[in-house]
């Protein structure tokens, strides 16, 4: 193989390793593109909290045009040399702005595809290759048009910030469907369930934190498969996946989370796997788009690729899970203070630091109890996301708000206050250096100086070195309230368990205590209820 097709595709690892999210293969057009003739045989739709995507999936991607027309709007999709083969009768426009879609043939060899709008907006479109899951595709997204902020009355110029992307995190609610996972003790209260529900409240927690953007694997009584689990989350090019679920044990007294990451072992049989499937495969490095495809690698090459990109992601894995724990502790008893490895489906992908998240035993009668509860359910959920929130401040992917604001001394504010209890802020702080002003501050973080005046208290745009300055736009994280109690004369251990209602275990636990001995003045964490 030529040295500098393995160069390009050691950089592309290279690039996978550090970024983990590459444009790559989006070609992004100006509302219009040039490849080849094509078919179109699918059409897919759905909505985003900021804009609809309708897309086209098609044997050949195709020359194509895009724009919108008024009165009534439309927008109009012209594709050179195609034809229309999808149904579109079984199209959903549910919480949508399209109202309809039709097409129909035009100069005998090109179709036209018409979008009935409810109200207007503005398109946007692009191309993507095929991949493992997806033949080739026109992607027209079309987000919503008038809803520009309101112009401040200042006579200072609209600062615009650089975009960063959000950080993308996949929530991967166990089981499913046919497939209940693990009974409880009364034989009632299902895994599946259980799972869903905190998944779901992980998932309305992660919404509130800026630079945050959760997705569900599945937010529904439905069957996913193992294999495709991981595929949904490189699909929406996710940072992290985690998968939650709850255990069982032959025995009522087991308890606790426990976190597991891929075994160094069974990544060594994975790469192995995928290396001899990769004629007849489309196995990827870097994410949905294909930014390093192993089909026409040769395999010593090919398995490199793997082993360093799967070294990547169990290291990264491992560290997440220990954020998550430690944030963990004062929530939940903990069953293993590290993370675990082991066999496990959907924790292959050698391109995302993925973790399996046990969060108690249903078997358990007293952690059933709690697993079924909403509010432990959330309380879960704020301590997963203060660790998942902790790691990726320690390891930002390149592209992201949290690595704008390291890469600009902009440190974000939860660290001490979240480690005592408190909340904190991503709007973050500025620690004066040498040659800023404020003006120059207030530019670099898409404000004018008036507000980031204002909000720090000045009367005047002098600052002075080592000065800290608070930066608007800030978000509370979740608080883990850790509840705690000094013993006193006459106290045992049982009757402080008694009195929380607590079991006696989780309380010896959550204060590493080898028996029950307690001393006047002790200082005891109490675990959640």
């Amino acid at each position: 193989m030529p040295m500098n097709t393995i160069d390009a595709l050691l950089l592309s690892l290279r690039r996978t390793v550090a970024v983990r999210r590459l444009a790559g293969v989006a070609l992004l057009c100006s509302l219009s593109g040039s490849v080849l003739a094509g078919d179109v045989q699918d059409v897919r739709l759905w909505s985003a909290p900021d804009h609809t995507r309708v897309v086209l999936d098609m044997d050949e991607l195709a020359q194509y045009s895009v724009f919108a027309l008024e009165n009534p709007d439309r927008i109009v999709i012209d594709i050179r040399d195609a034809r229309m083969s999808a149904s579109l009768s079984a199209v959903d426009f549910k919480d949508s702005p399209v109202t309809g879609i039709r097409s129909a043939v035009r100069n005998d060899t090109d179709i036209r595809i018409v979008l009935d709008l409810a109200r207007t907006v503005n398109p946007t479109s692009f191309t993507l290759e095929a991949n493992a899951e997806h033949k080739d595709r026109l992607v027209v997204d079309l987000y919503e048009a008038g809803q520009a902020p309101a112009v401040a009355q200042t006579v200072e110029a609209p600062v615009e910030r650089p975009a960063q992307r959000d950080i993308i995190v996949a929530i991967d609610a166990g089981h499913g469907g046919e497939d209940p996972g693990a009974l409880a003790y009364d034989r009632k209260t299902r895994e599946k369930d259980v799972a869903l529900a905190i998944s779901r409240a992980l998932f309305e927690r992660l919404q509130t934190v800026p630079g945050f953007e959760p997705v569900m694997v599945r937010d529904g009584d439905y069957s996913v498969q193992l294999q495709r689990r991981p595929q949904i989350a490189r699909q929406q090019r996710a940072d992290i996946f985690l998968s939650i679920h709850a255990d069982s044990h032959s025995t009522s007294r087991a308890e606790g989370v426990t976190i597991y990451a891929l075994s160094e072992k069974i990544a060594v049989d994975e790469n192995s796997r995928r290396v001899a499937e990769k004629e007849n495969s489309a196995d990827l490095l870097g994410g949905v788009a294909g930014d390093t495809s192993l089909r026409n690698i040769e395999d010593d090459l090919a398995r490199t690729l793997l082993d360093l990109s799967m070294a990547w992601s169990i290291e990264q894995s491992i560290a997440a899970g220990d954020h998550i724990l430690h944030s963990l502790k004062g929530v939940a008893t903990l069953r293993r203070d590290k993370t675990q490895q082991g066999n496990l489906w959907v924790l292959r992908s050698p391109d995302i630091p993925s973790l399996l998240i046990e969060t108690g035993y249903l078997s358990n009668p007293d952690e059933a109890r709690k697993l079924n509860s909403a509010n432990y359910q959330r309380r879960l959920a704020d301590g997963i996301v203060q660790g998942v929130v902790r790691y990726f401040a320690s390891n930002p992917p390149e592209d992201t708000l949290l690595a704008y604001q390291k890469a600009n001394n902009i440190q974000p504010d939860f660290g001490r206050s979240v480690a005592s209890g408190g909340s904190g802020s991503l709007g973050g702080t500025h620690v004066v250096a040498r040659g800023d002003s404020l003006s120059v501050i207030a530019q670099r973080n898409g404000i004018s100086t008036r507000e980031l005046r204002e909000y720090n208290n000045l009367r005047n745009d002098v600052i002075h070195v080592g000065q800290e300055l608070r930066i608007p736009g800030g978000f509370s994280l979740p608080e883990v309230v850790e509840v705690q109690h000094k013993a006193e004369r006459g106290d045992t251990l049982s009757g402080i368990a008694a009195r929380y209602r607590v079991s006696l275990s989780s309380l010896r636990a959550a204060n590493d205590l080898r028996n029950d001995v307690i001393h006047v003045g002790q200082v005891l964490t109490i675990p959640a209820p």
